[in-house]
């Protein structure tokens, strides 16, 4: 027997439609099965749905899911249930929306998200990176000389001089996908505009061109941080989409922020079991 369940689609890192990352996702779900939630993935054509739960007092459940089935979460997708309960509660029946709440993760880790003027701010957890030399193999794959290579869980980051190299850059994307972690990064300063610039690359994982990347920055802010001696970072990604993230860095966290935007809010059907 079928099920209702609110959606929502929301921009994350910018507030035009046509630019950010969108990511769906959906409250009031009840019991659904981790089953029909996958199956609710694949009926959207989405990468993955971030599911928020009843929240109780400040603490509120959010899982996500791929078609495939439980996912260990995305920025983006944080970002947007985050924004759904911050900005938007009231549209779920929930009157008052709360200034901040605290996220449980499956796997019993949690995320505090908090509105700051027209930002959704989320910390977490950071991911430093440690210094390789792979700087043959990134310029075989990115078709330019980084100065610095650099390895962590997510990724692989290439640090180049010029955000105009990192602009016009063309990746060989099978070289890319030859990798052995699931996203290769670039980034440089970002001149006048921003304090940097990044572009993400993930065809593994069945992504060219991420739109916007927010994980990627717990590995590239504490490098920044670094070497620029700011804890405020204001990154600006250079895909076809764009987007900017106002990133700070908290020593084991990394508050990473954007301008969000509903784009589009109503009901799902979920199958039966």
């Amino acid at each position: 027997m079928s099920s209702q369940a609110n959606l929502f689609q929301i921009v994350t890192f910018a507030r035009d439609p046509l630019h950010g990352n969108p990511a769906f996702v959906l409250s009031g779900a009840g019991d659904a099965s981790d089953r029909v939630l996958a199956t609710a993935c694949t009926m959207l054509r989405t990468d993955i749905v971030a599911v928020v739960g009843e929240p109780s007092g400040d603490d509120t459940p959010l899982r996500f899911f791929t078609s495939d089935g439980p996912h260990a979460g995305a920025g983006h997708a944080t970002l947007a249930a985050a924004h759904t309960v911050l900005r938007d509660g009231a549209a779920a029946g929930k009157g008052a929306a709360p200034r901040s709440i605290t996220f449980h993760l499956a796997n019993g880790d949690s995320r505090a998200a908090y509105a700051e003027g027209d930002r959704i701010c989320i910390e977490f957890p950071a991911m430093p990176g440690s210094r390789i030399d792979r700087i043959a193999d990134m310029e075989a794959a990115l078709g330019a000389r980084p100065q610095e290579t650099w390895v962590a869980p997510f990724g692989h980051v290439a640090i180049f001089g010029d955000p105009a190299v990192v602009a016009r850059m063309r990746p060989d994307l099978a070289r890319v996908s030859a990798f052995d972690r699931n996203a290769v990064i670039a980034t440089a300063p970002g001149g006048a505009a921003s304090d940097i610039v990044v572009r993400v690359f993930a065809p593994k994982v069945g992504l060219p061109e991420d739109p916007v990347c927010g994980t990627a920055h717990r590995i590239i802010v504490p490098y920044w941080a670094e070497r620029t001696g700011k804890t405020k970072i204001h990154s600006r990604h250079l895909s076809p989409r764009g987007g900017d993230l106002w990133c700070e860095n908290k020593g084991e966290k990394i508050v990473i922020a954007g301008e969000t935007s509903l784009v589009f809010d109503g009901t799902i059907r979920l199958p039966g079991e």
